[in-house]
């Protein structure tokens, strides 16, 4: 067997696919999310939803990211990280078509099928990074980033377009989503039946180096994450409503979060390059907080030139978000552990970032009857954000505390791949 495993060599076919299937997850992981706050009012009309129903809603599928992304370090072991990805994007596909169905119950239902699907893809995108392109982790962070917040702005800009050119029909316009996740299959499913299956040593590193929770690097970066997390998934749950009461029109609205999100896209392609290149990661970090301090700062007191603080936001948004993951690979010493920190930082962020974001500030914003709290307060979290990402961004690996033997404590910039990272490496990558 390991005869075996030193005949085999990266194919260049194989890698062509692997980028493609890259490209394609990335454009999935929010479409699903960003299509829905757009049209937010039709559904709470159609269906007749309460306020806290809405709350739920726009909870409900960061919640999912959270809860199941605990799961996906254990699938990608089991299964390998190509077959892992499928059954992600099925249900994921599943979600969508399930919301179809113009229903409480399936519009639910098809939320937490979708959620799971998008966990998967989440917490495995940096581990597939780690794994094929492991001394180019910031560059196809950013580029991954830049493609996942291209879908969100997509999704978000053409929403309500797409629902008038259904007949007005909102399950309709959400349901259009199946289609590109159905294209992203394709590639996944190819290096699937391609990958070398999955053996002992391979699956079971990341649990033999235990835990990860008795670690303060991982929490850092954890904490960095879903603080990152609550901004982001409650500017792109709220955004539309919280321009509605400054006086924009629903088209207005949808068209400035589509703004948020397209601006994010060379935020998230950008930062990464520069902090690894030009200005230090310690540097575009503060930055990035900085930017999301005032522009949520700016709505509030001069939302009359919200398409300045729009873009401003978008940017920091992006550039955060890719940050982020790119914290995941830089702070991993093999993709095994990128996984694991992965499922542990997108697991409790995302429920961080659930439970203190769309949610909470959604409750506070009814109870005080404006947004002026919840902006604020988005606002304050950007000090304890940007303590967490200076810290983040010391260069040292995390440290599992059930180690058998040294652990690395800082991490190589360029380190070629190790052993652990070639074998791995042929579960995406294999010879034809």
């Amino acid at each position: 067997m390991s005869n075996q495993r030193a005949e085999v060599r990266p194919a260049s076919s194989s890698v062509v696919w692997t980028v493609v299937g890259l490209c394609l997850l990335a454009i999935n992981l929010r479409p699903a999310l960003g299509s829905v706050s757009p049209l937010l009012g039709d559904i709470q009309d159609a269906l007749g939803l309460s306020d806290a129903a809405v709350s739920v809603l726009t909870t409900l599928p960061v919640l999912c990211l959270g809860v199941f992304a605990a799961a996906a370090p254990g699938l990608a072991r089991r299964l390998g990280l190509a077959s892992a990805l499928v059954l992600g994007l099925v249900a994921l596909v599943a979600g969508v078509l399930v919301r179809l169905v113009p229903s409480t119950a399936a519009l639910f239902i098809g939320t937490t099928l979708a959620g799971a699907g998008l966990a998967i893809g989440n917490v495995l995108m940096p581990a597939v990074i780690k794994t094929a392109f492991p001394t180019k982790i910031r560059l196809y962070t950013g580029i991954g980033t830049a493609i996942l917040s291209g879908g969100a702005a997509l999704s978000a800009g053409v929403a309500v377009p797409l629902r008038n050119a259904v007949g007005g029909d909102w399950n309709d316009a959400l349901g259009i989503w199946a289609v590109p996740a159905v294209v992203a299959l394709v590639p996944w499913l190819v290096l699937a039946r391609r990958a070398v299956k999955p053996t002992t040593p391979a699956a079971g590193a990341a649990t033999a180096r235990g835990s990860l929770r008795g670690d303060a690097l991982s929490w850092q970066v954890t904490g960095y994450l879903a603080l990152r997390a609550l901004v982001f998934f409650t500017a792109l749950g709220w955004l539309p409503m919280v321009l509605s009461d400054f006086g924009y029109s629903d088209a207005g609205s949808g068209g400035l979060l589509s703004l948020a999100m397209a601006v994010s896209v060379p935020g998230a392609l950008f930062a990464p390059v520069l902090a690894g290149r030009f200005l230090g990661m310690r540097a575009v970090v503060t930055m990035v907080a900085v930017a999301s301090a005032v522009s949520l700062i700016g709505l509030l007191v001069a939302p009359g030139i919200a398409a300045l603080w729009v873009v401003l936001l978008g940017l920091s948004l992006g550039a955060g978000h890719a940050l982020a993951l790119t914290f995941i690979g830089l702070r991993s010493p093999d993709p095994q552990v990128a996984a694991q920190l992965s499922g542990m930082v997108q697991t409790v962020g995302y429920l961080v970032g659930a439970l203190a974001g769309p949610f909470a500030l959604g409750i506070i914003s009814g109870a005080t009857g404006s947004w002026t709290v919840p902006l604020i307060l988005l606002a304050a979290f950007t000090l304890p954000e940007l303590i967490l990402g200076l810290l983040s961004s010391r260069d040292r690996f995390v440290r599992p505390r059930t180690v058998a033997g040294p652990a690395p404590t800082v991490a190589p910039a360029g380190a070629p791949a190790g052993p652990e990272q070639t074998q791995a490496r042929e579960e995406v990558r294999v010879a034809d």
